[in-house]
């Protein structure tokens, strides 16, 4: 994959970025409201939401699981399938990409697939996003304190 083939394509990736932002930071949102916690920064999520072992998972409203594990959480549709994993160590903010999780979202979005078809795996997303944030395209959040700090605005 080129950088020509990565640019020529930055509008459907960017607009796929900010797809998975909205999807990501409304499940969060959605779920802090059922189960009635803060996604404030300064405060930990309940213990009946996480238990720090790695395994804490749920249904949520009906159509969605929800799979809280390391740093991350996931969301499985279960009419759909479609996947919206995402890292919550970042709230107030779940938009930021992961290039695996990234390209999973695009796998299970139909409105992504092409777009997944046409990186043929998730190393090549790894590669695109870099190459978008270091051309200002997307934007990496230098106060976020980890890698994986690039999110589509």
């Amino acid at each position: 994959m080129t950088e020509t083939e990565i640019i020529q394509n930055q509008i459907e990736i960017v607009e796929c970025a900010k797809s998975f932002r909205q999807d990501a930071n409304y499940l969060m949102n959605e779920l802090a409201k059922d189960f009635n916690f803060s996604l404030n920064a300064t405060e930990k999520f309940p213990r009946e939401i996480y238990n720090h072992k790695y395994n804490s998972k749920g249904f949520f409203r009906e159509e969605w699981t929800y799979y809280f594990h390391g740093a991350e959480c996931r969301f499985d549709n279960l009419r759909t399938k479609q996947v919206v994993e995402l890292i919550y160590i970042t709230k107030p903010e779940f938009g930021f990409l992961d290039g695996y999780f990234f390209y999973n979202y695009m796998t299970t979005t139909s409105k992504f697939k092409n777009l997944a078809n046409w990186f043929g795996d998730y190393g090549n997303v790894w590669t695109a996003i870099e190459l978008l944030a270091n051309k200002g395209i997307l934007t990496r959040n230098l106060l976020v304190n980890i890698q994986r700090n690039i999110i589509a605005l």
